[in-house]
C-alpha cells in the first residue's frame, strides 16, 4: 500500500553546514540551496538519492515553516512536488503556486482569534533588547519570527509564552530564531488536507500510512498525527526529550540523521515482505 509522506526541511532532510555536525567535512554532502551566491543547504548524498527515489515510488509531500519563496530555492531530489506545505501550514503550493482556496480557509480561522499579526508584532517589538541584534520579521497575514544574533533569553521566551498563549498564539525557539505562530497554523492541518486531495485524486488509497519527520516544536503536531514518525537525536524537540509510542529517533545527529530518516521513510513507506507471511 502506497503511504503518505510529509517531511519537515530544514535541520530534518537538509542542513547547514553549522548545523551540519563535525560529519559535515567527511560526508561529501550535496548542495541543495545557493542564496546570495553561496551554497547555503546541504543533503547527504545517501539522503539525496534516498529522496529522489522515494518521491518516485510514494507520494512525498516538503512541509517546512519555511515561506513559499525561501522553500523554491531548494532545489529537492524527486522535484518538482505536486503539493508541499510552506509557512508552518499556512500555505499549500500546488504545482509551485499557493492555494487561494487555503488561503481564504486560513484567513477565516485567524479572524476568528482574540488578536491578529499587528498587536502580536508590536508586542513582540518592545520585547527584544537592543544589544541581541535582533531583527522582527513578519510572514503576512500569518505570523511574526525573530533572528537573533545571540538566543533570545528563557525568561523572556517564557514571558512571551505565557502573553500569547490566551491569545491564540504559540512559540517556538529554534536556536537564534524565535518564531510566534497562531494555533490554527500547524502543519498538521495543512497535510490533513492535502491528503484529502489526494485521496480524492485517485493518487493516493484511503487508509494508507502517514508518515512524518521533524526535529522542532512546530513538527510536533505533525509527528503526532501522523500513523508512524521519526525526529533526529538533535533540535528542538530532542532538548524537549518529545517522545510517542509511534515515534522512531535516529541513532546519530546531524546531517548523518538526514540520511538516516529518508532509509526509515523508505523502508517504511515499502516494509520489506515476511517470507513466512508470503509462503502462506
Amino acid at each position: 500500500m502506497t503511504a503518505f509522506v510529509t517531511s519537515d526541511l530544514d535541520r530534518t532532510l537538509i542542513f547547514s553546514e553549522a548545523a551540519a555536525g563535525p560529519a559535515f567535512a567527511t560526508s561529501d554532502p550535496v548542495c541543495v540551496e545557493i542564496y546570495r551566491d553561496a551554497p547555503l543547504s546541504y543533503m547527504a548524498p545517501a539522503a539525496h538519492a534516498g529522496l529522489a527515489a522515494l518521491a518516485a515510488a510514494t507520494p512525498v509531500v516538503p512541509t517546512t515553516t519555511r515561506t513559499p519563496e525561501q522553500y523554491l530555492r531548494v532545489q529537492l531530489p524527486g522535484a518538482p512536488f505536486r503539493f508541499a506545505i510552506c509557512s508552518n501550514g499556512g500555505e499549500i503550493l500546488v504545482d509551485g503556486a499557493p492555494d487561494p482556496q487555503w488561503q481564504t480557509h486560513i484567513r477565516g480561522l485567524l479572524a476568528a482569534l482574540p488578536a491578529d499579526l499587528d498587536r502580536i508584532a508590536a508586542q513582540l517589538e518592545t520585547r527584544l533588547a537592543p544589544e541581541w541584534g535582533a531583527r522582527l520579521r513578519l510572514v503576512p497575514g500569518l505570523f511574526a519570527y525573530v533572528v537573533s544574533e545571540v538566543r533570545v533569553p528563557a525568561e523572556v521566551v517564557d514571558e512571551w509564552r505565557a502573553y500569547c498563549a490566551p491569545l491564540g498564539w504559540s512559540i517556538s525557539q529554534q536556536g537564534r530564531k524565535l518564531y510566534t505562530i497562531p494555533e490554527p497554523v500547524t502543519k498538521s492541518r495543512a497535510a490533513l488536507e492535502v491528503r484529502r486531495r489526494l485521496e480524492e485524486a485517485g493518487a493516493l488509497e484511503p487508509g494508507a500510512p502517514w508518515l512524518a519527520a521533524g526535529d522542532g516544536a512546530l513538527d510536533a503536531d505533525l509527528l503526532e498525527a501522523a500513523d508512524a514518525a521519526i525526529r533526529p537525536r538533535h533540535g528542538e524537540l530532542e532538548e524537549l526529550g518529545f517522545a510517542l509510542p509511534h515515534l522512531t529517533l535516529t541513532e546519530g545527529a546531524g546531517i548523518a540523521a538526514g540520511a538516516e530518516i529518508v532509509e526509515w521513510l523508505a523502508a517504511t513507506a515499502d516494509p520489506v515482505p515476511d517470507p513466512i507471511k508470503e509462503i502462506r
